[in-house]
């Protein structure tokens, strides 16, 4: 069994696991990732528990706080991932920590016989978070299939059986749950196969690292580093001849005593990995670049002071158990100052290692900045690469980037409010009264720019949309768009797809399409998407159902762009 992948939709970007997640700000952009992640992992015979079930969206107090959620959020926003997942055969689901209308989530039969069961037509079975259970009969009623770690609470159930009839059948049930998701994947036929004790692909302790699995690591930071700025084309860096100063303490650290879990380049808790094998972005660009006339290192700015570019390397931090107390991202803009005071001409390029949403008022006074969200151990290679231009960044923004004085929450909304006038308490109520407006929905709603938004992210070269086009037949559409490279690198192109309708209020538009395109210079291609009618549909509170904009004879608004 895999725990994970975690997919709750990102509504406060300070969450500590906000690094963990695939779904980003968007249950479209989740859905569309979640499929193929499932269908990899239990075509090995390994089932993947999909968490948390469900609106499990702070770390703040939450084994004890309590979250309000109206049903067209719900159904909306908090619900798709998951069944997407389900869609693509997940065989288990993690229930959370957090309360959900009063009740905790693992012992909550609203959220794991009605919503989880009935609407979304789960057969797999659920697990708890480690120490989610706190009622073991409570627990069995209301829809749990197993407790972990220990089963504390659930493994004397068998004692009532005599006094609540109840309960046989509903451990009959739990059983038949495990069961037929093992069977599911493979497991009694020998998909995931056992030698003696041990899985047959070795002991769980024992070291995986290969060449092959250090290459999917660079790949993937490099193809998801997100370039936010790019002046006069300051990357990709001809190093020939070039004197290069790498500032920052990061710059040669992988970990950091400050943090109680995790490292500078992972976060930390539960989605945190150990690793002996790290790199620093100063051992892959002294080991990567060979044709430099100088590469210096100061964890202050003085190795600029002779320098053609300076590389700043910054970092923020988030783990599981709490929350980021703001977006800042430290010691960024007294870096790129002092840099800038010790040497005005030198080129300033930051690398910045992320967990979430940072505000970005320190850009203005370097060049080039480059986004990781937690790269992880090949950091070094990969940022080489990305500098050098052997590798292009073409991520783009999962979350939007907010403005230094963004308002988005009362304290109502975030973190919660507790009873009286106390700050922090472990009854905590987090009301999600902003409904629907999460992420980009809220700042196009309320007419608030981002900093940078969702969707967000340039390349080492330009590119064209044009021959915009959408034709509808018996239902569908089909959308057209010719995308060039009129640029002079090779790099990937996200021309995303938005769809508005009346009824989507108060949101304005939402993501239904994305492709990513890597063009050669001068080349071009047309891209195509299909959509229907769940993509202009929206849950409808009172007949508790979705109902389609065309059934309504709503006027259907298709946009397409590079960012929301």
């Amino acid at each position: 069994v895999m725990l994970g992948p975690d997919v709750e939709v990102t509504r406060a970007t300070l969450t500590g696991r906000s690094f963990e997640t695939i779904s980003g700000e968007d249950p479209f952009l989740g859905s569309q990732l979640v499929q193929p992640f499932v269908i990899a992992v239990q075509q090995k015979g390994v089932i993947s528990t999909v968490k948390h079930w469900l609106d499990n969206n702070q770390e703040i107090y939450r084994q004890t706080m309590n979250v309000e959620v109206g049903d067209r959020a719900q159904h909306e926003i908090y619900m798709p991932v998951f069944k997407a997942a389900f869609d693509a055969g997940a065989a288990a689901v993690m229930c959370s920590y957090n309360k959900v209308y009063g009740e905790h989530a693992c012992q909550n039969s609203r959220i794991l016989k009605d919503l989880l069961r009935r609407d979304l037509g789960f057969k797999g079975f659920v697990m708890s978070d480690w120490g989610a259970t706190h009622d073991g009969k409570a627990s069995v009623l209301g829809g749990l299939d197993v407790e972990m770690p220990a089963g504390k609470y659930v493994k004397d159930i068998s004692a009532s059986f005599g006094t609540d009839p109840r309960l046989a059948p509903a451990v009959d049930e739990m059983a038949t749950h495990v069961l037929t998701s093992m069977y599911y994947v493979g497991q009694f036929d020998g998909r995931f196969p056992i030698e003696g004790s041990l899985p047959k692909y070795g002991a769980l302790d024992a070291d995986a690292t290969s060449d092959a699995h250090r290459l999917v690591a660079r790949t993937v930071i490099e193809d998801s580093a997100v370039l936010l700025k790019n002046s006069k084309g300051a990357l990709p860096l001809q190093t020939k001849g070039l004197k290069i100063a790498m500032v920052g303490h990061f710059c040669d650290e992988t970990e950091d005593p400050q943090y109680k879990q995790g490292s500078v380049w992972s976060g930390g808790g539960s989605g945190y990995v150990f690793t002996n094998k790290g790199t620093t972005p100063l051992q892959g660009v002294k080991a990567h670049i060979k044709d430099a006339d100088s590469i210096e290192f100061s964890k202050d700015a003085s190795a600029a002071a002779s320098a053609d570019v300076a590389v700043i390397c910054v970092a923020a931090h988030g783990e599981e158990g709490w929350d980021r107390a703001n977006f800042s991202l430290p010691e960024a803009a007294d870096l790129a100052a002092s840099v800038r005071k010790t040497n005005s001409r030198a080129k300033i390029v930051v690398l910045a290692a992320v967990p979430g949403a940072v505000t970005t008022e320190w850009l203005d006074g370097v060049d080039a900045a480059l986004l990781m969200f937690m790269p992880g151990e090949q950091v070094g290679p990969a940022v080489a690469r990305l500098l050098t231009g052997k590798a292009q960044p073409s991520g783009r923004l999962p979350i939007s980037l907010p403005k230094q004085d963004e308002k988005r929450f009362t304290t109502k909304q975030y973190p919660g409010e507790c009873p009286g006038k106390q700050k922090w308490c472990e009854h905590l109520i987090a009301n999600f009264s902003e409904d629907v407006l999460v992420g980009y929905r809220w700042n196009d709603a309320k007419g608030v720019p981002s900093a940078f938004p969702f969707g967000f992210g340039l390349a080492y070269t330009e590119f064209e949309l044009k021959d915009f086009d959408v034709q509808c037949s018996d239902g569908s559409m089909k959308v057209s768009v010719q995308v060039a490279n009129v640029g002079s690198h090779t790099g990937s192109a996200v021309p995303q797809v938005y769809v508005g309708f009346p009824s989507l209020k108060p949101a304005l538009r939402q993501l239904r399409g994305f492709s990513k395109v890597r063009l050669e210079k001068g080349k071009e291609t047309a891209v195509h998407f299909e959509l229907g009618e769940e993509d202009w549909s929206y849950f409808d509170v009172d007949h508790q159902r979705w109902v389609s904009a065309a059934e309504k004879g709503e006027k259907v608004t298709v946009s397409i762009g590079t960012s929301s």
